[in-house]
């Protein structure tokens, strides 16, 4: 029989035989043993969970969709993220006529309806110049800043939250209304005299002229993040002017290949259990009332380490793990506000805290759960954990009750763990999207809205990692 099928006929031996087993002891090794070929469940190892703070830094250069804004968060402090983008011609030897005249200059920016924070609260932006451009060889990240003028161009407050559908085919898709932003008329008049010019022949003298612009949250602190969307046609830079009494418009892009962004994340943990974290430096959550936290780009990320897992082999010799699922509960009612990630990578770690790569610079992820995966070393077919709520019914609605955990197939690798293939040495997790290649599998991509969440472990609700096995001999 080869592994798959054998695979395949022991786990449903276990699930038909769970019922003859006892309860598991504190540590799930107290479990029957009146067979030499039985099937056991246990779901009480222990599991340590804490925070850690990777002060490498996080790549935000060209990531989508571009966040900005920010939220209030009593756990873990108040975050801030500005956007910085370039703006692009949308042609070559550009040109606006026979004396130009400057009517408005209106920069317009859609968003994706994935609006994170308070769905009530207002959003006040301001828009400036850049006095420092990007720089070919440079890398961008969410701790990096471009410097740029004190006075804005344009400000605008406005409510994230309107939809239109009414362009839409019944039952209608949901569109953000994209926001406009009347900009200085000085900076049109200062573009329409370059018409015909050096600095409107192509892009690379276009930012000699115009480095691009910093778009920056005004409130102490703002309640909501949105996530530009620099994909739409619908954000852009449109230059309104008249040639005579002929009114015509010209639209720069803010989106291409040509075009560089990103957007700085800040996070003020003062006054949270987080204020004195130090980086790769576990602080455990027994330290933190049962909590740990993730967070996109604060480099905040959870580690998870089951220090009794090889005890399993070690009582029962030769077992086969028929499946391993890893449950990572949230705090209750802690992500009706500020939503949970979708989805959390998982990554192979050490005593360093930090995530693991192969000499090729390939994080080593936890793969998938495949009989037909040819090597636990595979990092092209990485698992992950997504997120589940619980519901109710209300009437006609359905809706959620505050209580959700994360859920993953981990069966390949604990297996490998005890095999010896693996070293036990711990796990990070981390927001992160699940990006899948033509080929079948796959990578984890980073999360650009600094989305959080809170993993709760204690004895009333804890971490659990439930696992079925099958004792061979």
């Amino acid at each position: 029989m080869n592994s798959a099928v054998r695979r395949f006929t022991l786990f449903f031996f276990s699930l038909a035989t769970l019922a003859s087993c006892e309860d598991p002891s504190d540590i799930g090794l107290d479990l029957q043993d009146e067979n030499q070929i039985g099937a056991f469940y246990t779901d009480t190892l222990t599991i340590n969970t804490g925070t850690v703070l990777k002060s490498d830094s996080i790549l935000a250069f060209r990531q989508y969709p571009l966040p900005v804004g920010g939220y209030q968060d009593a756990a873990l402090g108040n975050v801030k993220a500005t956007a910085f983008t370039e703006v692009g011609l949308s042609g070559l030897d550009v040109t606006f006529g026979t004396n130009p005249v400057a009517d408005s200059l209106v920069l317009s920016l859609d968003y994706t309806t994935d609006i994170y924070g308070s769905d009530d609260a207002l959003l006040n932006l301001s828009v400036h110049r850049l006095t420092e451009g990007f720089q070919d060889k440079s890398s961008y990240f969410t701790n990096s800043s471009l410097a740029y003028e004190s006075t804005p161009l344009g400000t605008v407050s406005f409510d994230p939250d309107p939809v239109d559908t009414s362009t839409a085919a019944k039952p209608a898709p949901v569109f953000t209304v994209p926001v406009r932003i009347r900009l200085d008329k000085a900076l049109a008049n200062e573009i329409l005299a370059q018409s015909g010019k050096a600095p409107l022949k192509n892009q690379f003298n276009f930012v000699q002229l115009f480095k691009g612009l910093a778009i920056v949250p005004t409130q102490a602190v703002s309640r909501e993040v949105i996530g530009l969307n620099t994909l739409s046609a619908k954000t852009k830079l449109t230059l309104y002017y008249k040639n005579d009494t002929t009114r015509k418009e010209y639209s720069f892009l803010l989106n291409g290949s040509n075009i560089r962004n990103f957007s700085k994340i800040e996070a003020d943990r003062s006054g949270t259990a987080l204020a004195g974290l130090q980086p790769y430096k576990v602080l455990p959550s027994s330290q933190t009332g049962g909590e740990s936290y993730v967070q996109a780009g604060t480099q905040l990320l959870t580690k998870l380490t089951i220090p009794h897992l090889k005890q399993l082999k070690e009582k029962y010799g030769n077992i086969v793990i028929n499946r391993a699922d890893l449950i990572v509960p949230v705090k209750n009612n802690s992500f009706a506000t500020l939503k949970e990630p979708a989805q959390l990578g998982i990554f192979e770690t050490n005593s360093s805290n930090r995530i693991l790569y192969t000499a090729t610079g390939v994080a080593k992820t936890v793969p998938i759960d495949d009989a037909r995966l040819m090597s636990i070393d595979n990092y092209s077919s990485p698992t992950y954990l997504q997120f589940d709520a619980e519901t109710r019914k209300e009437g006609n609605n359905t809706v959620r009750t505050g209580v959700g955990s994360y859920k993953v197939n981990v069966t390949s690798y604990v297996q490998a763990i005890l095999r010896g293939d693996k070293p036990n040495d711990g796990l990070l997790i981390t927001p992160g999207r699940f990006l899948s290649s033509a080929n079948g599998g796959g990578s984890i991509g980073l999360e650009s809205i600094p989305k959080r969440a809170i993993i709760v472990n204690t004895a009333e609700q804890g971490v659990k990692l439930r696992v079925y096995f099958t004792k061979l001999d």
